[in-house]
Protein backbone atom coordinates (compact mmCIF):
# COMPACT_ATOMS: atom_id res chain seq x y z
CA UNK A 1 0.00 0.00 0.00
CA UNK A 2 2.60 2.24 0.93
CA UNK A 3 4.50 1.53 -2.75
CA UNK A 4 1.38 2.48 -4.12
CA UNK A 5 0.85 6.14 -2.44
CA UNK A 6 4.13 6.63 -3.65
CA UNK A 7 3.71 6.56 -6.69
CA UNK A 8 0.11 7.73 -7.10
CA UNK A 9 1.67 11.17 -5.10
CA UNK A 10 4.20 11.60 -8.04
CA UNK A 11 1.50 11.05 -10.47
CA UNK A 12 -0.85 13.29 -9.57
CA UNK A 13 1.72 16.24 -9.19
CA UNK A 14 3.18 14.90 -13.04
CA UNK A 15 -0.14 14.94 -14.24
CA UNK A 16 -1.96 17.85 -12.58
CA UNK A 17 0.99 19.80 -12.44
CA UNK A 18 0.40 21.54 -9.50
CA UNK A 19 3.88 23.09 -9.61
CA UNK A 20 6.24 23.10 -12.75
CA UNK A 21 7.49 19.66 -14.40
CA UNK A 22 10.90 21.28 -13.97
CA UNK A 23 10.91 22.20 -10.10
CA UNK A 24 12.91 20.85 -8.04
CA UNK A 25 10.02 19.61 -5.89
CA UNK A 26 8.48 17.78 -8.68
CA UNK A 27 10.93 15.95 -9.78
CA UNK A 28 12.16 14.88 -6.25
CA UNK A 29 8.51 13.91 -5.40
CA UNK A 30 8.91 10.24 -6.05
CA UNK A 31 12.40 9.59 -4.93
CA UNK A 32 11.05 10.94 -1.74
CA UNK A 33 7.99 9.26 -1.70
CA UNK A 34 10.01 6.22 -2.33
CA UNK A 35 12.19 7.01 0.37
CA UNK A 36 9.75 7.63 3.16
CA UNK A 37 7.08 4.91 2.34
CA UNK A 38 9.30 1.90 1.26
CA UNK A 39 12.08 3.00 3.80
CA UNK A 40 9.73 2.31 6.71
CA UNK A 41 8.92 -1.30 5.22
CA UNK A 42 12.56 -1.59 5.17
CA UNK A 43 13.04 -1.08 8.73
CA UNK A 44 10.39 -3.25 9.45
CA UNK A 45 12.17 -5.88 7.75
CA UNK A 46 15.50 -5.06 9.49
CA UNK A 47 14.31 -5.32 12.96
CA UNK A 48 13.58 -9.22 11.88
CA UNK A 49 16.45 -10.42 9.38
CA UNK A 50 18.95 -7.71 9.46
CA UNK A 51 20.06 -5.17 7.22
CA UNK A 52 21.31 -7.42 4.29
CA UNK A 53 18.55 -9.46 4.27
CA UNK A 54 15.97 -6.77 4.72
CA UNK A 55 17.51 -5.01 1.75
CA UNK A 56 17.52 -8.33 0.02
CA UNK A 57 13.73 -8.67 0.39
CA UNK A 58 12.59 -5.08 -0.26
CA UNK A 59 14.40 -4.97 -3.45
CA UNK A 60 12.70 -8.21 -4.38
CA UNK A 61 9.21 -7.23 -3.69
CA UNK A 62 9.62 -3.28 -4.96
CA UNK A 63 10.74 -4.40 -8.04
CA UNK A 64 8.75 -6.87 -8.32
CA UNK A 65 5.36 -5.23 -8.36
CA UNK A 66 6.85 -2.47 -10.50
CA UNK A 67 7.62 -5.06 -12.89
CA UNK A 68 3.88 -5.99 -13.15
CA UNK A 69 3.23 -2.71 -13.47
CA UNK A 70 5.12 -1.60 -16.07
CA UNK A 71 4.02 -4.89 -18.08
CA UNK A 72 0.26 -3.69 -17.58
CA UNK A 73 1.54 -0.24 -18.22
CA UNK A 74 3.53 -0.75 -21.42
CA UNK A 75 1.48 -3.28 -23.21
CA UNK A 76 -2.09 -2.50 -21.15
CA UNK A 77 -4.11 -6.57 -20.69
CA UNK A 78 -7.52 -7.72 -21.04
CA UNK A 79 -9.69 -4.21 -21.74
CA UNK A 80 -6.71 -1.76 -20.56
CA UNK A 81 -5.70 0.29 -23.63
CA UNK A 82 -1.67 0.41 -23.23
CA UNK A 83 0.16 3.65 -22.78
CA UNK A 84 -2.66 4.27 -19.56
CA UNK A 85 0.62 4.51 -16.90
CA UNK A 86 3.39 6.93 -16.89
CA UNK A 87 4.16 9.14 -19.89
CA UNK A 88 7.08 11.12 -19.49
CA UNK A 89 9.95 11.51 -16.71
CA UNK A 90 10.62 13.42 -13.96
CA UNK A 91 11.32 17.21 -15.42
CA UNK A 92 9.67 16.92 -18.67
CA UNK A 93 5.90 18.35 -19.08
CA UNK A 94 3.18 16.10 -19.98
CA UNK A 95 2.57 15.74 -23.40
CA UNK A 96 7.07 15.71 -23.82
CA UNK A 97 6.30 11.96 -25.74
CA UNK A 98 2.41 12.34 -26.96
CA UNK A 99 2.11 12.38 -30.47
CA UNK A 100 1.83 15.55 -32.40
CA UNK A 101 1.84 17.58 -35.80
CA UNK A 102 4.54 19.88 -37.22
CA UNK A 103 4.06 22.40 -39.90
CA UNK A 104 6.12 24.07 -41.94
CA UNK A 105 5.69 26.04 -44.99
CA UNK A 106 6.99 25.32 -48.95
CA UNK A 107 10.81 25.93 -49.30
CA UNK A 108 11.56 25.66 -45.15
CA UNK A 109 13.97 23.82 -43.90
CA UNK A 110 11.58 21.35 -42.72
CA UNK A 111 10.74 20.92 -46.19
CA UNK A 112 13.97 19.77 -47.29
CA UNK A 113 13.16 16.37 -45.69
CA UNK A 114 10.43 15.46 -47.87
CA UNK A 115 9.87 15.15 -50.96
CA UNK A 116 5.74 14.47 -51.57
CA UNK A 117 5.19 18.22 -50.48
CA UNK A 118 6.14 19.42 -54.11
CA UNK A 119 2.85 18.20 -55.27
CA UNK A 120 0.26 19.12 -53.14
CA UNK A 121 -2.38 17.39 -55.71
CA UNK A 122 -0.92 14.57 -55.07
CA UNK A 123 -2.51 14.59 -51.50
CA UNK A 124 -5.65 12.54 -50.80
CA UNK A 125 -8.95 12.90 -49.19
CA UNK A 126 -9.10 11.33 -46.12
CA UNK A 127 -11.39 9.29 -47.00
CA UNK A 128 -9.39 7.96 -49.90
CA UNK A 129 -6.03 8.12 -47.92
CA UNK A 130 -7.72 5.55 -45.49
CA UNK A 131 -9.78 3.60 -48.49
CA UNK A 132 -13.01 3.85 -47.47
CA UNK A 133 -15.98 5.34 -48.84
CA UNK A 134 -18.00 8.07 -47.72
CA UNK A 135 -20.80 7.50 -45.19
CA UNK A 136 -24.30 8.18 -47.01
CA UNK A 137 -26.81 10.24 -45.20
CA UNK A 138 -27.96 8.87 -41.78
CA UNK A 139 -25.21 6.20 -42.41
CA UNK A 140 -22.49 6.32 -39.18
CA UNK A 141 -19.02 6.91 -40.18
CA UNK A 142 -16.47 4.47 -40.12
CA UNK A 143 -14.45 4.89 -36.91
CA UNK A 144 -11.33 4.71 -38.32
CA UNK A 145 -12.24 7.83 -40.82
CA UNK A 146 -13.88 9.91 -37.95
CA UNK A 147 -10.54 9.31 -35.77
CA UNK A 148 -8.04 10.32 -38.47
CA UNK A 149 -10.51 13.23 -39.24
CA UNK A 150 -10.16 14.28 -36.19
CA UNK A 151 -6.37 13.67 -36.18
CA UNK A 152 -5.88 15.71 -39.53
CA UNK A 153 -8.26 18.55 -37.99
CA UNK A 154 -5.56 18.63 -34.96
CA UNK A 155 -3.20 19.30 -38.15
CA UNK A 156 -5.23 22.09 -40.08
CA UNK A 157 -4.71 23.79 -36.26
CA UNK A 158 -1.12 23.63 -36.06
CA UNK A 159 -0.77 24.77 -39.39
CA UNK A 160 -3.04 27.97 -39.11
CA UNK A 161 -1.63 29.03 -36.18
CA UNK A 162 1.72 29.33 -37.45
CA UNK A 163 0.32 30.98 -40.99
CA UNK A 164 -1.23 33.60 -39.46
CA UNK A 165 -0.14 33.42 -35.58
CA UNK A 166 -1.64 35.89 -33.08
CA UNK A 167 -1.14 36.54 -29.25
CA UNK A 168 -3.41 36.85 -26.65
CA UNK A 169 -5.61 40.11 -27.88
CA UNK A 170 -6.17 39.18 -31.31
CA UNK A 171 -3.55 40.75 -33.13
CA UNK A 172 -1.82 39.05 -36.01
CA UNK A 173 1.93 38.41 -35.54
CA UNK A 174 3.77 38.79 -38.88
CA UNK A 175 5.98 40.33 -40.54
CA UNK A 176 6.09 43.96 -41.28
CA UNK A 177 6.16 43.18 -45.00
CA UNK A 178 3.48 40.80 -44.99
CA UNK A 179 1.61 43.09 -42.91
CA UNK A 180 2.24 46.24 -45.56
CA UNK A 181 0.98 44.19 -48.00
CA UNK A 182 -2.46 42.84 -46.68
CA UNK A 183 -2.66 46.47 -45.16
CA UNK A 184 -2.45 47.85 -49.09
CA UNK A 185 -4.77 45.03 -50.38
CA UNK A 186 -7.38 45.51 -47.61
CA UNK A 187 -7.46 49.74 -48.21
CA UNK A 188 -7.87 49.37 -51.43
CA UNK A 189 -10.42 46.44 -51.25
CA UNK A 190 -12.58 47.59 -47.92
CA UNK A 191 -16.10 46.80 -48.10
CA UNK A 192 -18.68 50.32 -48.74
CA UNK A 193 -20.22 51.21 -45.20
CA UNK A 194 -17.41 50.20 -43.31
CA UNK A 195 -16.08 52.72 -40.63
CA UNK A 196 -12.87 50.96 -39.79
CA UNK A 197 -11.26 47.67 -39.63
CA UNK A 198 -12.00 45.44 -36.53
CA UNK A 199 -9.88 44.43 -33.54
CA UNK A 200 -8.69 41.71 -35.34
CA UNK A 201 -7.95 42.95 -38.93
CA UNK A 202 -6.30 40.12 -40.24
CA UNK A 203 -8.26 36.22 -39.58
CA UNK A 204 -7.50 33.47 -41.37
CA UNK A 205 -9.52 30.55 -42.57
CA UNK A 206 -8.94 26.98 -44.13
CA UNK A 207 -9.87 26.67 -47.95
CA UNK A 208 -11.27 22.99 -48.35
CA UNK A 209 -10.51 20.30 -46.58
CA UNK A 210 -7.40 18.65 -45.10
CA UNK A 211 -5.59 15.75 -47.34
CA UNK A 212 -3.10 13.58 -46.32
CA UNK A 213 -0.19 11.31 -47.68
CA UNK A 214 2.71 9.13 -47.07
CA UNK A 215 5.85 10.51 -47.87
CA UNK A 216 7.60 8.35 -50.30
CA UNK A 217 11.28 9.19 -48.89
CA UNK A 218 10.57 9.08 -45.29
CA UNK A 219 6.84 7.01 -45.28
CA UNK A 220 6.28 10.14 -42.85
CA UNK A 221 2.49 10.88 -42.87
CA UNK A 222 1.93 14.40 -43.89
CA UNK A 223 -1.11 16.76 -44.34
CA UNK A 224 -1.61 19.63 -46.28
CA UNK A 225 -4.50 22.47 -46.81
CA UNK A 226 -4.55 25.94 -48.46
CA UNK A 227 -5.82 28.76 -46.10
CA UNK A 228 -6.67 32.36 -46.85
CA UNK A 229 -5.92 35.68 -45.27
CA UNK A 230 -9.48 37.99 -44.37
CA UNK A 231 -9.84 41.49 -43.98
CA UNK A 232 -12.01 42.35 -41.28
CA UNK A 233 -14.52 45.66 -40.78
CA UNK A 234 -16.88 46.99 -38.60
CA UNK A 235 -19.92 49.31 -39.85
CA UNK A 236 -20.68 52.48 -37.97
CA UNK A 237 -22.47 50.00 -35.60
CA UNK A 238 -19.79 48.18 -34.50
CA UNK A 239 -21.25 45.30 -36.72
CA UNK A 240 -18.64 42.85 -38.10
CA UNK A 241 -19.28 42.80 -42.39
CA UNK A 242 -18.13 40.44 -44.43
CA UNK A 243 -14.37 39.42 -44.02
CA UNK A 244 -12.76 40.51 -47.51
CA UNK A 245 -9.91 37.68 -48.91
CA UNK A 246 -6.78 39.46 -49.30
CA UNK A 247 -3.46 37.99 -50.28
CA UNK A 248 -3.33 34.57 -52.14
CA UNK A 249 -4.19 31.16 -51.02
CA UNK A 250 -0.86 29.34 -49.35
CA UNK A 251 -0.74 25.78 -49.29
CA UNK A 252 1.05 24.76 -46.06
CA UNK A 253 2.25 21.61 -44.85
CA UNK A 254 2.61 19.24 -41.60
CA UNK A 255 4.26 15.66 -40.60
CA UNK A 256 2.85 13.74 -37.94
CA UNK A 257 5.35 12.44 -35.08
CA UNK A 258 3.25 9.42 -33.29
CA UNK A 259 5.53 9.88 -30.34
CA UNK A 260 7.00 7.68 -27.63
CA UNK A 261 4.34 7.42 -25.39
CA UNK A 262 5.32 3.98 -24.28
CA UNK A 263 8.82 4.86 -23.75
CA UNK A 264 8.61 5.82 -19.76
CA UNK A 265 6.62 2.58 -19.53
CA UNK A 266 9.38 0.49 -21.22
CA UNK A 267 11.83 2.06 -19.22
CA UNK A 268 10.32 1.68 -16.08
CA UNK A 269 9.52 -2.00 -16.97
CA UNK A 270 13.09 -2.61 -18.32
CA UNK A 271 14.67 -1.11 -14.98
CA UNK A 272 12.30 -2.59 -12.81
CA UNK A 273 13.28 -6.12 -14.66
CA UNK A 274 17.20 -5.43 -14.27
CA UNK A 275 16.71 -5.14 -10.61
CA UNK A 276 14.33 -7.29 -9.78
CA UNK A 277 17.02 -10.32 -10.84
CA UNK A 278 19.76 -8.56 -9.00
CA UNK A 279 17.61 -8.20 -5.86
CA UNK A 280 16.03 -12.25 -6.29
CA UNK A 281 20.31 -13.37 -7.08
CA UNK A 282 20.98 -11.41 -3.54
CA UNK A 283 18.32 -13.31 -1.35
CA UNK A 284 19.08 -16.35 -3.11
CA UNK A 285 22.79 -15.90 -1.89
CA UNK A 286 22.20 -15.03 1.72
CA UNK A 287 19.83 -17.53 1.71
CA UNK A 288 22.46 -19.80 0.27
CA UNK A 289 25.12 -18.49 3.16
CA UNK A 290 22.33 -19.04 5.76
CA UNK A 291 22.29 -22.75 4.64
CA UNK A 292 25.57 -23.67 4.71
CA UNK A 293 25.96 -21.96 8.33
CA UNK A 294 23.61 -24.27 9.69
CA UNK A 295 24.96 -26.86 8.13
CA UNK A 296 28.04 -26.16 9.63
CA UNK A 297 26.80 -25.66 12.86
CA UNK A 298 24.97 -29.26 13.02
CA UNK A 299 27.86 -31.50 11.71
CA UNK A 300 30.24 -30.11 14.47
CA UNK A 301 30.22 -33.08 17.26
CA UNK A 302 29.10 -32.37 20.72
CA UNK A 303 31.99 -31.74 23.45
CA UNK A 304 31.78 -34.76 25.87
CA UNK A 305 31.40 -34.13 29.81
CA UNK A 306 34.25 -34.83 31.30
CA UNK A 307 34.02 -36.08 34.85
CA UNK A 308 35.29 -34.01 37.53
CA UNK A 309 38.50 -35.86 39.18
CA UNK A 310 38.02 -37.04 42.66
Amino acid sequence: MEIFLAVEMGIFLAVEEAIPPDHPASILAVPLGILFFVGSVYLLLWSNYGAKKAGAMTGVAWFGISLVLGVFWWFGGPGIPPGLGINHLPGQSSDHYVDQWYAFEEGSERADFFTSDEDPAAFEPVHEYLGVDLPDEGERADLRLTNLEGLAGQAVDRMQEQFLPVDDNGIAQIGADRRAALQEEATANQPDGAAGPAPQIFTSQAVGDPRLIDDAATGTRLATVEFQTFANFLDDDGVPLDPVPVGDEVSWFAFYDPGMEWFPSMLWTVISLVFFLLSLAWLDRLEMREKRLQSVEAEEPERLAVPVAQ
